[in-house]
């Protein structure tokens, strides 16, 4: 199954409705930004994306990786 890239509204509020970038999507807009993954990055990335984690427990183990202290 694809990711919906279609942007509407709600039929009840009437506002529109947002969905989350995938992961391509967020590398593009990275480049076009200039920033860069070093190595450890991409290799923690790669780590948690193999073991299945996705969404608020895939952001707190990158958070969790390079919190100092």
């Amino acid at each position: 199954m694809t990711k919906s890239t279609k942007t509407g509204r709600s039929a009840i509020t009437g506002k529109f409705l947002t969905q989350p970038i995938g992961g391509k999507k967020a590398a593009k807009f990275a480049q076009v930004e200039g920033l860069k993954m070093n190595a450890a990055s991409k290799a923690l990335s790669q780590k948690l994306s193999a073991s299945g984690l996705k969404g608020d427990a895939y952001r707190s183990e990158i958070v969790k990786a390079f919190k100092k202290g």
